[in-house]
């Protein structure tokens, strides 16, 4: 039987629909009509076209599958998408689970995001640290929160949800680009002038493939498993990729508090003059960045046997990917000087 798949041309999804094929596993993916295939070109994959709102496209692509990876989902860093947000990452993922119930599909996972955590302010949050609606979180972690009760509402119905939660992710295979792989190809080439420094938690993207599919095998119905990998500061990450590309480091460090008032200035005259530009830095995401949430990942290594491993091959892989596309000029060098945070 073929595993499905949605959000197959997303970072996560291409990464992942390799390794399916790679083990030899038979693979039908959702396609949005109209969009890149890019990701998709030469692997021999079925698809199906249609989107999370489409009940007749889900219905064709999940009959037959036993298994269903549901990744497909609106990224927004920014405020103001709030309904399209909601029709895809919360409306959408209940269409899917329902199809899914309806066509006999025996497991899945759903793939949410460590942004639909909650932040422990005693430690490191988990599995158990709940998104406080209060505390204005994106509007895309938000759904991503909503859409992990859907999740849950389709496991009380019968069917074998497994939910995962990565951090930020970082490996090849990022053909649109991400949000972070845009901010190292704009650092490589010298054109991030300015930054927020904060920290987050970073994980290789093999990783997050690895966790899926022991997620499919091991996982719990109706549990989460945080995929989270290392808390980093930017300074960390810059330091690291200006020493293995020599690339030059940005000339203004912007305190969050400084340049928070400015970012949401920035946010209205963006969605309301450039609807159609995807910003790196918002005051949302420059405010998670302050916050600077870990991670932990015990229950993903205890019950899922999950090893979660160093950034820094993932870090290369990524940006020799990103120079084999031809969107940086500099070859990465393995040997160089190692973060002090020995990511």
């Amino acid at each position: 039987m073929p595993a499905f798949v949605t959000g197959a041309t997303g970072h996560t999804g291409a990464n992942l629909v390799r390794e399916l094929l790679a083990r030899g596993e038979a693979v039908r993916v959702l396609v949005e009509p109209g969009g890149s295939l890019e990701a998709l070109e030469g692997l021999e994959v079925e698809r199906v076209a249609g989107d999370l709102r489409d009940s007749s496209a889900l219905a064709d692509g999940l009959a037959g599958c036993d298994q269903l990876y549901h990744l497909a989902a609106l990224i927004s860093l920014r405020n103001g998408d709030r309904q399209k947000l909601f029709e895809v990452n919360v409306l959408g993922s209940r269409k899917v689970f329902a199809a899914a119930r309806r066509a006999g599909v025996r497991r899945a996972v759903y793939c949410s995001s460590f942004g639909a955590v909650g932040v422990d302010p005693s430690g490191t949050s988990d599995e158990e640290s709940l998104l406080n609606p209060f505390t204005c979180p994106l509007e895309y972690e938000l759904c991503k929160s909503l859409g992990e009760l859907e999740a849950l509402r389709a496991a009380a119905a019968g069917l074998e949800v497994v939910i995962v939660n990565p951090s930020a992710s970082i490996g090849p295979y990022d053909f649109q680009p991400s949000s972070f792989g845009r901010t190292l190809v704009e650092l490589v080439n010298g054109r991030l002038r300015a930054y927020v420094p904060g920290r987050f938690d970073f994980v290789p993207m093999a990783d997050v493939v690895a966790g899926h599919l022991l997620a499919m095998a091991r996982g719990r119905p109706g549990e989460r498993y945080l995929l989270t990998g290392r808390s980093t500061t930017l300074d960390e990450m810059i330091d690291w990729v200006v020493a293995h590309t020599g690339a030059r480091r940005p000339p203004f460090r912007l305190p969050y508090r400084l340049v928070a008032p400015a970012l949401a200035i920035k946010d209205r005259v963006e969605a309301t003059l450039l609807p159609w530009r995807t910003p790196v830095f918002t005051a949302q995401t420059a405010r998670v960045l302050a916050i600077g949430k870990r991670g932990n990942n015990a229950k993903a290594q205890r019950e899922l046997g999950w090893r979660p491993t160093r950034l820094d091959d993932a870090l290369l892989a990524a940006l020799r990917w990103y120079r084999g596309r031809g969107w940086i000029d500099v070859e990465p060098r393995p040997g160089a000087r190692r973060l002090a945070a020995e990511i």
